[in-house]
């Protein structure tokens, strides 16, 4: 992802623009000529049916056009085309196998749910076998998860005087044209609840499987700015709320004390772009707190993203 950003901000956007602005007016106003030409407008308002066709296959042509005499135009306007795809990758999600038991004391409701490569030509080339075998790798990995799932539940209901329940469910968190993230939820319940979380990545621009340190440059240190980042949102949380807790600047021994994110931290990315950073439930505050996020301060990573 940094790639992608780094690109982008070495490309003068504004003549891009201006290009394309330029180009779109003057096929514009050739395809208005050809109508009025045509008989297609006119002062009446009357359309040619017999001429609609050839009118609509003109127009595609013309949008092909853009596409092709654009790249043309400029050199940075080529090289900002052929790197940043203009239709992402298609990948579905599909259900394909539903565990449910039910009696008075257990009950289950465990999906599996696999990944599955769309069909468009973008999907082709060296890229599309990339994006292939990740999916291969992610379906593989959900199915296993699904099974020690069910092994255990199985194991559960199988004692007596017991109670318990394992309930999945899944959510497309970001599918753009560069990034696809899926969240499985997954709640079990005892003698209390407890609730966790996968997230599964692929980078749409390579077709890999991507974790929290593709989305900064080689080698950087992202850990650190994150934790003290979240440590400080953290701090004002509770300062502003008494009833949050947070296991951070305690000396309680009981629990361990938050002090740095996991190198494969789960994460997603919200809506515009930021990175959003995810704690299973206990995981550093109590289990009343349930699952907690926190969305990192861009200024905190702004020099390694």
């Amino acid at each position: 992802m940094s790639r992608i950003y780094e690109m982008c901000n070495d490309i003068d956007s504004k003549d891009l623009l201006q290009e394309k602005e330029q180009l779109i007016g003057a096929e514009k106003e050739r395809l208005v000529d050809f109508m009025k030409r045509e008989g297609i407008l006119s002062e009446s308002g009357k359309k040619k049916r017999r001429n609609i066709g050839r009118t609509v296959g003109w127009a595609a042509a013309a949008a092909a056009l853009v596409l092709v005499v654009v790249p043309n135009v400029s050199a940075n306007a080529a090289y900002a085309m052929e790197q940043i795809p203009i239709l992402g990758k298609v990948i579905k999600v599909v259900t394909i196998r539903n565990y449910q038991f039910e009696n008075e004391n257990y009950s289950a409701d465990i999906q599996e749910v696999k990944l599955e490569q769309g069909n468009r030509a973008e999907n082709a080339g060296m890229e599309g076998a990339e994006t292939e075998n990740s999916i291969q790798t992610i379906n593989e990995s959900i199915e296993e998860m699904t099974d020690r799932l069910i092994a255990r539940f199985e194991e559960q209901k199988e004692l007596e005087g017991g109670h318990g329940s394992i309930d999945t469910t899944h959510e497309v968190i970001t599918d753009t044209d560069t990034w696809f993230t899926l969240r499985i939820n997954v709640t079990e319940t005892a003698a209390s609840g407890y609730q966790y979380q996968y997230y599964y990545h692929i980078d749409k621009t390579t077709g890999e499987i991507a974790s929290l340190k593709n989305l900064f440059q080689e080698g950087a240190d992202y850990i650190t700015p994150i934790s003290e980042n979240i440590k400080e949102q953290m701090r004002k949380e509770m300062q502003a709320d008494e009833s949050k807790i947070y296991w951070i600047d305690s000396e309680d021994e009981i629990v361990e004390q938050f002090d740095a994110i996991k190198e494969d931290q789960n994460f997603y990315l919200n809506e515009d772009g930021q990175i959003v950073i995810c704690f299973d439930e206990y995981e550093v505050a109590p289990g009343y707190m349930g699952l907690v996020e926190f969305v990192v301060d861009e200024e905190a990573v702004a020099g390694i993203r």
